[in-house]
């Protein structure tokens, strides 16, 4: 059973509150931020404590209620000194709340939406290289299960349909994982169809990559001696 805090003045409040936050107490922690907001909601620190309660939400995993409570900070503390971070962690817990990129895409395409409004507001942000890694990371999972799709209208003998989610990987991720694999597997369909030169280019395009290069290069290389 925890202990039932002593009240205390804003400041005092909130430094015990952050101290809860950085031993990683997160179940005090969210007490004391809580008691700011209720107990001095006029004072300086009740925006910097709706801010922390957030993220004390999203240190917890509890990442729904991290986004209400980014929300209402967003909502009702405009001017806020937090809220740059608030933008970039409230992104951060869309991304984390995905529960997995076979499920529903449109949370991830949300959680997309989320660090690409952050970019906007913010695109000399000292999160920046942060957020594109999110988005990559997110665009990344997007373009896997486009490729699943691909690949199960492939193993379907669904020929068609499989090139065009190739296609649409190539051309709407070409800076991810599964574009290469989408590029390969496409350039073995026109490869089997005798469609040589649509092939090889597919080939060629992968010689660099680290995974797809070597196969791609032996294809080639038999493709151009036949």
């Amino acid at each position: 059973m925890r202990e039932t805090l002593i009240p205390l003045e804003p400041a005092a409040e909130f430094e015990r509150a952050m101290s809860f936050f950085n031993s990683k107490k997160f179940d005090q922690a969210l007490e004391a931020f809580e008691r700011i907001l209720f107990y001095h909601p006029s004072s300086e620190f009740v925006d910097d404590a709706q801010y922390w309660l957030a993220r004390t939400h999203l240190e917890k995993k509890d990442y729904t209620q991290a986004i209400v409570e980014f929300d209402y900070l967003v909502r009702n503390f405009p001017n806020s000194t937090q809220m740059e971070d608030a933008y970039f962690y409230r992104a951060k817990a869309y991304l984390a709340s995905v529960p997995s990129y076979e499920k529903d895409l449109s949370d991830l395409k949300k959680a997309i939406r989320q660090f690409d409004e952050f970019i906007t507001r913010y695109p000399n942000s000292k999160y920046t290289d942060d957020v594109r890694t999110e988005i990559l990371s997110a665009r990344n999972l997007l373009a896997k299960k486009e490729l699943e799709n691909g690949k199960l209208y492939q193993k379907m003998k669904e020929i068609p349909a499989a090139l065009l989610y190739y296609s649409y990987i190539i051309n709407n991720y070409p800076e991810t994982e599964a574009a290469n694999e989408a590029r390969y597997r496409s350039a073995q369909i026109h490869e089997k169809e005798g469609k040589t030169d649509k092939a090889l280019d597919l080939y060629k395009e992968l010689l660099d990559d680290e995974k797809w290069g070597r196969p791609a290069a032996k294809r080639i290389a038999e493709l151009e001696n036949n």
